[in-house]
């Protein structure tokens, strides 16, 4: 059975998946030209016949790319150097997302957002209340707390079962006032890694299923 990450690569001509990365949430602004002088400043990048290493689908009316691009360097040492220093990053104003393309890991559906310095008198239920109007919650947000040099902050997570409705819940909760404090919302990142805890090839098949319809 052929694995979607081989799919990936055979749509895209990607010759080694471990030494590939995926750029997720581009702006409109990036091109190919601004991709490849980013990233190679942290190695040299594949070049295979007339194949090039970077890689920005476009739809073929419009030619607006789709959001993400596949970025293929000449060893997996490179790739790794990358994640670590590159991601996340923020370009044209965006938070960009850069992860290995490879066999390893599983796709998990879902896009699970963090809210931060969440009122210590809020409760789930007001999470929900305000969160499901930007789209279907699948998971219930769990309301935790960790211990700070500053004292006790509050955040929650919760998901959503797109990532349109999370980008709407970012785009119009972060930064606003919630229940008397000022909250933080963005895709939520794990503390040990750089790698995004959503899946960002999910998103990317979400985004263009028909990309991969046979």
């Amino acid at each position: 059975m052929v694995g979607l990450a081989d799919q990936i690569a055979n749509q895209y001509q990607i010759k080694n998946l471990n030494t590939s990365l995926l750029a997720t949430n581009l702006d409109l602004k990036v091109n190919e030209e601004i991709l490849w002088e980013l990233f190679l400043q942290t190695g040299p990048l594949s070049i295979f016949k007339h194949i090039g290493s970077i890689f920005l689908p476009r739809d073929p009316l419009s030619d607006r790319h789709f959001g993400y691009a596949f970025i293929e360097y000449e060893t997996e040492l490179d790739a790794n150097y990358t994640i670590k220093i590159l991601s996340p990053l923020r370009l044209f104003n965006k938070l960009i997302s850069i992860n290995k393309l490879s066999h390893e890991g599983s796709y998990s559906t879902g896009a699970c957002l963090y809210i931060g310095n969440i009122n210590k008198n809020t409760d789930e239920k007001l999470i929900y209340s305000t969160f499901s109007s930007f789209g279907n919650i699948v998971k219930a947000p769990i309301l935790s707390k960790t211990f700070t040099n500053k004292g006790v902050k509050y955040y929650a997570l919760i998901t959503y079962d797109s990532y349109d409705s999370a980008d709407a819940a970012i785009y119009n909760m972060n930064g606003q006032m919630f229940n008397g404090n000022v909250i933080t919302v963005d895709y939520f990142y794990s503390a040990s890694s750089t790698r995004i805890k959503t899946s960002v090839v999910e998103r990317m098949i979400n985004e263009n299923r028909k990309l991969f319809h046979h």
